[in-house]
């Protein structure tokens, strides 16, 4: 239905497509019921998925939105030996951002609930019910085919895609997130915390550069905006949408400064540790950027959120933290040099 050589990309037809649209079937995530989240995904096992009472189902569905235990109290309530789970806990992300936003890309899944923020654990995802009435077991030979066919015609052409784009584009949502960059208009980021993080950190903290510009900001499904991807072309770096990149890339651009900032917005997790500036280091030093060049930097939504409290004993040395509510003030966390 969705072969790569249609849709230029694998992630539309590998094993983890398959588990997803499975699992929206199995417990009825179509249009706008049942909505599933990556966990719904990655919790399941080939034991439960083996059980196919109505009942059984429901009560996957309902334990999945909750938490793992309830998931393992479900299974041991039906007498099921839960065995390997089908990915990894660590793998909601990569689920999330290859194989969702790769269905959501070409119309097989919907985001019924663009309003949530990216880093929000509410459930969002469903079948499209033109694609799930393709997998109804009585569609069987020319039918199916003619009917794949037509769904194809409709979705996996430039307009149809562009169909889907504009279903999650976040200008199209009244609580979307408006930041001024600096000296470079308006960009519209999606509902949340994190982005009202970018904002402050755009508008507020880019004001202590000299010369102030961002680079990128990072939004789901949109690793790199198409703006922000020529302008880094232009720098002579080039972004590999699989690498882990910050949510924000700035540049102070004042010849004396000459200085990158790597950026995260920690609301849910995401603060810059010493493993994540290695890995970001190693990414700058592969773009011919230099390492004495660089700057790290969490912000965070306040001192007092929770969030920050669990983070700052995670930052890595020779970064920053700011705070959106304190904007005037800088944390640097480093070694004590007195000389």
């Amino acid at each position: 239905m969705l072969p790569s050589e249609i849709t230029g990309m694998t992630a539309t037809a590998n094993p983890a497509a398959s588990a997803i649209v499975f699992v929206a079937m199995y417990v009825g995530a179509i249009g706008d019921n049942a909505p599933i989240r990556p966990s719904t995904i990655t919790w399941m096992s080939d034991a439960v998925a083996e059980r196919r009472k109505d009942s059984e189902r429901r009560g996957y569905y309902t334990a999945a939105m909750k938490k793992e235990k309830d998931v393992i109290s479900f299974c041991d309530a039906i007498g099921v030996q839960r065995g390997p789970i089908w990915y990894a806990n660590n793998s909601r992300e990569p689920v999330r951002d290859e194989s969702i936003d790769a269905l959501i890309n070409n119309g097989a899944v919907l985001n019924i609930r663009t309003h949530l923020s990216t880093n929000s654990p509410l459930a969002r995802y469903t079948l499209a019910p033109d694609f799930a009435a393709l997998l109804v077991p009585e569609m069987t030979g020319s039918a199916l085919h003619e009917a794949i066919a037509k769904w194809q015609k409709t979705h996996l052409t430039p307009t149809g895609r562009r169909r889907a784009q504009l279903r999650r584009d976040p200008a199209l949502n009244d609580e979307s997130v408006h930041v001024h960059l600096p000296g470079a208009g308006i960009r519209t980021l999606h509902p949340g915390p994190s982005s009202v993080i970018l904002k402050g950190v755009a508008e507020q903290f880019s004001t202590h550069l000299k010369q102030p510009n961002v680079l990128f900001i990072s939004q789901p499904g949109e690793k790199v905006n198409l703006i922000d991807g020529h302008a880094l072309e232009s720098m002579g770096i080039t972004v590999n949408k699989s690498a882990l990149l910050p949510d924000c890339l700035m540049a102070d651009l004042a010849p004396d400064h000459d200085e990158v900032w790597f950026i995260e917005a920690v609301f849910s997790g995401g603060v810059i540790t010493n493993e994540r500036k290695e890995s970001l280091l190693a990414w700058a030093a592969s773009q011919g950027l230099s390492p004495e060049r660089c700057r790290f930097l969490s912000a965070f939504e306040s001192r007092t959120h929770p969030e920050a409290k669990k983070a700052l004993p995670m930052l890595a040395d020779g970064t920053f933290a700011w705070f959106n509510d304190e904007p005037e003030h800088l944390l640097i966390w480093d070694s004590i040099n007195l000389d």
